[in-house]
């Protein structure tokens, strides 16, 4: 599969996820039958990766090498080997209907032989020829002698694989993935907005606490992939390969969908002692409320600052569009710039999680590495969930943000040079930091910002520019982008969108900085914020304010008030002037 189809199916997920956000929402509100909407949205989760799992092409070839004493032709097609379909039920049927093993006895020793000859065709292209990210390789006569499109078709082979697949066979599995996966996000998609309102339910006399239960979702994520990394590196064996091989680096992935399985049976029965009230908040309430939870760790003076930046709107009327309200009341530059600025790192979230194991994979990655890249990502992110508001307490929002654009850029450079895949350790730090720091800057900027009758859409809308937008078009652009030019060209282009969006958010947040901001009385600009001096003490610093009074004439009525020209009493004061 190309890294195109393999974006279009990662990036659908979060897509579909909040396309049919209303629709549960109104579900649950409607009938409030909550926990069996959790329970059912967590069945079809298990069902549906049954059926993800179980889909894959014929394989009807395999690549075989020829003796070395043949010099015009080394490597052939042959026929595969044949499999037993269904799996553990399929070879329980064919050892009893078959009545004998003798058969299958007979396969592997007639197979033995071809085994030291069937290879992986992507383990002779030189590392010159290799493009990190491109993938599969197209069957060619100048690779396979025995190759002709017109009797074998097109003939595709993905890399650390001994399969040769035909191709409209890989797009039909890649349709019938498209729908499962689909229609897999639209029924589980229900289950973590009801987990959590069951939560803030739990922790309603302590909503700080939510955010500790949480982050138990991030150890559960790293350690099962440090985990299943270590078992994938022992999975080079299949007891029904029809290529089979020694010494391949091709993993059995089965094994992911088997242990994913038995996780979320094991959490259905855990959210079947769920406890769900009438005065539980909807599932569509529940994103804003959980960003509401750290609200309050953010200092007055930041807070303030950052209301600032708002053009003042009013409620509107009742029969306007609630979305396009709150899309009026934040009709700000800054909070348009702001928004782009989280758009552009959603974007590198999903273009991460999407491919940056594939690439790390075709430049001599093995899983264990995966699993220890994701362990220092979550650990990363936990130690960051206890430090990030002390970070945007000191610097203000809107600098965090442009930190994070920076650090982007010189992470997604760094990927794009690196050749040992080790050395990317030392940035997952950075990756689990960044993409922490990211989300909790702009879910608290937003909640402050947001009037309060547009708080709650503007939420949703951050949600589906970071989660959506950000991480579902990141995945589909970045794949497609990554089939036609590469892993590393691809980071190189990410790398610079967020040097760009850095300084074009900070050159027109100069340029348009008094535009649609009304300054009450303490606040000042964000940009030009100090570190607050210790028990609040305040900071003797000369600056636009201290220079506006300063300028203030001593004759003038308004005390306080910036001086304004005035011709008649410049005229008497010369005159005055004159006569002494």
């Amino acid at each position: 599969m190309t890294a195109a189809q393999a974006g279009f199916l990662i990036g659908s997920r979060p897509i579909v996820e909040f396309l049919s956000g209303p629709f549960w929402s109104q579900f649950a509100s409607r009938f409030r039958k909550q926990k069996l909407l959790l329970l059912f949205s967590l069945g079809s989760l298990v069902l549906f990766t049954l059926g993800i799992g179980l889909v894959q092409p014929v394989t009807p070839y395999c690549i075989v090498y020829v003796p070395e004493g043949n010099k015009t032709c080394q490597t052939m097609l042959a026929p595969a080997g044949k499999i037993i379909r269904g799996g553990a039920l399929g070879m329980l049927k064919e050892t009893l209907v078959g009545g004998s093993t003798k058969p299958a006895r007979h396969r592997r020793q007639t197979q033995s032989p071809l085994v030291e000859k069937i290879i992986d065709l992507s383990s002779f292209d030189s590392e010159e020829d290799t493009i990190a990210g491109i993938a599969p390789e197209y069957i060619t006569r100048d690779r396979v002698c025995n190759y002709n499109e017109d009797n074998y078709g097109i003939l595709v082979s993905p890399p650390h694989s001994t399969r040769v697949y035909r191709q409209p066979a890989v797009e039909q599995a890649f349709m019938l993935l498209l729908i499962l996966i689909c229609l897999c996000e639209f029924f589980s998609s229900p289950a973590l907005p009801l987990a959590d309102a069951a939560t803030l339910h739990a922790v309603r006399d302590n909503p700080a606490e939510f955010g500790k239960i949480r982050l138990m979702a991030s150890v559960g994520w790293g350690l099962a992939m440090f985990i299943m990394g270590i078992a994938l590196d022992y999975s080079d064996t299949f007891r029904n390969h029809p290529c089979p091989a020694e010494n391949t680096t091709e993993k059995n992935y089965t094994l992911c969908f088997v242990m994913c399985v038995i996780f979320m049976l094991a959490a259905m029965g855990l959210a079947s002692k769920f406890k769900f009230d009438d005065d539980m908040a909807a599932p569509g309430e529940v994103g804003g409320l959980v960003m509401d939870t750290r609200e309050a760790e953010v200092s007055h003076v930041v807070a303030e600052k950052a209301r600032a930046r708002v053009t003042q709107s009013e409620g509107g009327s009742g029969s306007e569009n609630s979305l396009l309200l709150a899309m009026k009341a934040l009709a700000s530059m800054h909070i348009l710039l702001f928004f782009i600025s989280v758009v552009v790192m959603g974007g590198g979230a999903g273009l991460v999680f999407s491919f940056l194991y594939w690439h790390l994979q075709d430049i001599g990655g093995s899983p264990v590495l995966f699993g220890i890249l994701s362990v220092v990502n979550h650990a990363s992110e936990i130690i960051t969930y206890f430090y990030v508001f002390k970070l945007i307490n000191k610097y203000g929002h809107v600098r965090v943000m442009y930190l994070c654009l920076a650090v982007n850029f010189f992470r997604f450079m760094a990927l794009s040079i690196l050749d040992n895949p080790w050395m990317v350790l030392p940035l997952q730090v950075l990756q689990g930091a960044c993409l922490a720091t990211v989300w909790s800057c702009a879910s608290s900027y937003i909640s402050l910002v947001a009037p309060p009758h547009a708080k709650q859409h503007a939420q949703y809308a951050l949600q589906v520019g970071y989660h959506g937008i950000g991480k579902g078009i990141g995945s589909i652009v970045g794949g497609s982008v990554i089939s036609v030019i590469g892993s590393r060209t691809t980071f190189v282009i990410y790398g610079l969108i967020c040097l760009a969006t850095c300084a074009g958010s900070f050159g027109l947040n100069k340029l348009f900085k008094y535009e649609g901001i009304k300054y009450g009385a303490g606040n000042f600009e964000e940009e030009d914020m100090d570190i607050m001096a210790p028990q609040g003490v305040p900071m003797a610093r000369d600056g636009k304010i201290t220079d506006a009074f300063n300028a203030t004439t001593v004759v003038n009525a308004n005390y306080g008030a910036i001086a304004q020209e005035d011709p008649t009493q410049d005229a008497y004061d010369r005159y005055v002037s004159t006569t002494r």
